[in-house]
């Protein structure tokens, strides 16, 4: 069907309406977007997440340990492989039960005060005699399962055997101890300590044994 060309009244109603008319504003793309974010100047501000300060520590992930494991202990300045000041060889030979004992002590059965304030009393009167190595006797004690209810002096036998590596890196004995090491089977084993004593300034001629 051909469409026939519009007569001049048509084009001149049409141009009186048209001129009547007002354009329509062309509506930006993202407005309803925007509107809907949009938040008012006295609307309060919305709390968003604490921030991190920088090298500030971080919360360990859940079911990972909260505190990192201790390092490793340091050794006593005195205990057998480490004393500072005593040659190789004369450590072999304290640890291996090669060096001649001059004095011994019991402690065995002891309570902790008696055998504490006992070796310093024998130590101080060897490191005077200008002795070198000796043996402390402190016992074995028992398995835990075995042993007697807190209290009992009868506890303190494997307490002793325990706390003498402390007494010796104490003071007064720390200045007269040069190293220890466990004693071999045949001088106590566990139960039983070698403690090489200082040379005497007087006659000091090196750290080795004699």
């Amino acid at each position: 069907m051909t469409r026939r060309p519009p007569t001049p009244d048509e084009l001149e109603l049409f141009g009186r309406v048209m001129a009547e008319t007002k354009p329509l504003k062309r509506r930006r793309r993202g407005t309803a977007k925007e509107a809907a974010t949009t938040v008012p100047p006295d609307a309060p501000a919305k709390p968003g997440p604490a921030a991190v300060a920088v090298g500030s520590p971080r919360t360990p992930p859940s079911g990972g340990p909260k505190n990192p494991p201790p390092g490793p202990t340091a050794l006593s300045d005195h205990g057998h492989g480490t004393a500072p000041g005593i040659d190789r060889r004369t450590q072999l030979r304290l640890k291996r039960g090669q060096l001649p004992i001059e004095a011994r002590i019991d402690l065995h059965g002891l309570t902790r005060e008696k055998a504490h304030a006992g070796l310093n009393r024998f130590l101080a009167r060897q490191d005077a005699l200008g002795r070198r190595c000796v043996l402390v006797i402190t016992g074995k004690g028992r398995p835990d399962w075995q042993q007697p209810a807190w209290g009992s002096e009868e506890r303190e036998i494997g307490v002793i055997r325990r706390a003498l590596p402390g007494w010796l890196d104490d003071h007064p004995n720390k200045q007269r101890v040069l190293a220890y090491a466990p004693a071999q089977p045949q001088d106590g084993g566990s139960g039983a300590w070698y403690v090489l004593l200082r040379r005497r300034r007087d006659d000091a001629t090196g750290d080795g044994a004699p």
